[in-house]
């Protein structure tokens, strides 16, 4: 039920607490001693799967600050390991802690490299852990933390010594412009607890010249001395490093901060280590100093947390689908029976009107077929309107040829025949004269054209037979000036152009011409009409 386990050493003692969402739930002090590891074993065993952090306070460590090429990605995971490999070599827990890069033409980055020169003291915790299996996240060293206590404090100044009062000793870190750069504990003695302005101002005398050899500061760099206090007796402290040392010195609240991170500032009174673990606990996580095998169990955990958040995902989207699909089967479900009963009421209504039908010895199918047929026929259905439309356009020029007969058909015949039989104008021989639009043109016998025989005289013909056939050509023409005429052929003409016909009578009998007439027959067929889209 607790998400994170944050254990610290600190003065032959080992400080475990558990948080669940950030919030300290409670903590157990344990001593470095057989009863104390056997406790630990216990806690661990009661606390199984959840993720450790391991923070180390203790005077076996070493800080270096080096500058290396700008590298990115694998080269500067080499170069850094490069680097290690040749500073610590042999040492267990390490890590580079990247601050910047130089604003010179190189650009060079900058590394705060750190280091525990001896492990002795923790590795029986760490064995324990390694036994149990735990999901060790990683080894961190407490200064580290420092970093996130003076950004959260909003200190600003360039140099800050932070001084601060541990179960272990006096921790002073130096961060320049909020980097760490180095830290020392410092062990207070029994005899200094009575004189701890004293004690204060010694050891800070002796980290500002430490600071100087180091290059670090110069002799006239203005140091900011930082003392977090739960009450008051930290004030005299400054009166005595201002006066001792000449360097400028604030006491903070600590307990309005503990507050603010929803730490008990009681509970600092006794563990005051239990800040840099509250910070840790809510993410400022620093670098990893552990190996990679002893992190092992916390990758495997990862994993499997993973598998399992996958595995809940995809139960949670089984059953999520599966509701799902049961109302809708629920829902197709009702569909069909009102379906069923609504076939029923149709079937109920059908059977009422059905009775009243009248009987008839045709088949159902039948009656079917006879329906189709009939909606095929209303679908080719035409009238001879478009026909009439060409022949009147052209009649209008022409007042002296009169329409005796029209015969209109609808067919795919290549070759129609009129079923007129009378005869009255005179045949042409062998076969029609075509005239056409287009000479070439061979109907399709799939198609179904208009076709119209036309039947028609020259009225008040007075016998000039020569004028009769150009008056009917005339005609002839204007009708194929229509697009819509595909095809004219010239079936009887007004006179017999034969060279075979014999000529009887005489032409100078007046009451013979005043009796003849000129007679023709044309067959006109149109094109397919396009129905709009």
């Amino acid at each position: 039920m607790f998400d994170k386990i944050i254990l610290c050493t600190a003065s032959n003692k080992l400080i475990a607490g558990l948080w669940r969402l950030g919030k300290l739930q409670s903590h157990q002090v344990f001593q470095d001693n057989e009863q104390g590891l056997a406790d630990f074993s216990l806690f661990l065993t009661n606390h199984s799967n959840i993720k450790l952090y391991f923070l180390v306070d203790a005077v076996e460590e070493d800080y270096r600050l080096q500058t290396l090429p700008h590298t990115s990605g694998g080269a500067r995971r080499e170069v850094v390991e490069r680097k290690l490999n040749q500073i610590y070599r042999g040492t267990t827990y390490r890590a580079a802690h990247f601050i910047n890069r130089e604003k010179d033409k190189r650009k060079d980055d900058r590394f705060l490299f750190v280091a525990l020169n001896s492990s002795d003291f923790i590795q029986g915790w760490i064995n324990i852990i390694e036994e149990q299996q735990a999901p060790l996240t990683g080894v961190y060293l407490l200064p580290m933390i420092s970093q996130s206590l003076v950004r959260r404090m909003k200190l600003m100044a360039p140099h800050i010594l932070l001084s601060e009062r541990l179960s272990s000793g006096l921790r002073q870190s130096y961060l320049h412009n909020g980097r760490l750069r180095i830290s020392r504990l410092a062990p207070i003695p029994p005899a200094a607890q009575s004189q701890l302005g004293q004690f204060y101002v010694t050891e800070t005398e002796k980290a500002r010249l430490y600071l100087i050899s180091q290059r670090f500061i110069g002799s006239d760099t203005l140091l900011s001395m930082v003392l977090p206090s739960l009450d008051e007796s930290n004030k005299s402290i400054c009166r005595d490093l201002e006066k001792e040392d000449g360097i400028e010195c604030s006491s903070l609240d600590l307990a309005k901060f503990a507050q603010g991170l929803r730490l008990q500032p009681q509970l600092l009174q006794e563990t005051p280590e239990l800040l840099h673990m509250q910070l840790l606990a809510m993410g400022n996580v620093p670098d990893n100093l552990a190996p990679a095998y002893l992190i092992k169990h916390h990758q495997l955990n990862f994993i499997r947390q993973l598998i399992n958040g996958a595995t809940a995902a995809i139960l949670l989207g089984g059953l999520v689908l599966a509701g799902i699909y049961l109302k809708q089967s629920f829902d197709d479900s009702a569909f069909t029976e009102q379906a069923k009963i609504a076939t029923s009421e149709q079937n109920r209504l059908y059977s009422d009107v059905a009775k009243n039908f009248p009987t008839t010895t045709i088949p159902s199918n039948d009656l079917k077929l006879a329906v189709e047929l009939r909606q095929a026929i209303a679908d080719y259905a035409k009238t001879p309107k478009r026909m009439m439309q060409i022949l009147s356009k052209a009649l209008v020029a022409q007042p002296e040829i009169k329409i005796n007969r029209m015969h209109w058909v609808l067919t795919n015949d290549v070759d129609p025949k009129d079923d007129d039989k009378t005869q009255s104008a005179i045949p042409l021989p062998k076969q029609a004269v075509n005239a056409s639009n287009s000479p070439d043109f061979i109907p399709d016998p799939k198609i179904l054209y208009e076709v119209a025989f036309i039947n028609g005289e020259i009225q008040n013909f007075n016998g000039n037979y020569r004028a009769a056939l150009e008056s009917v050509n005339h005609f002839i023409d204007r009708l194929k000036a229509d697009g819509s005429v595909v095809r004219i052929t010239i079936l009887q003409a007004p006179v017999n152009v034969s060279s075979y016909s014999t000529l009887d009578g005489s032409t100078t009998d007046e009451r013979a011409s005043q009796q003849s007439t000129a007679l023709f027959k044309i067959r006109v067929r149109l094109k397919p009409e396009v129905s709009p889209v």
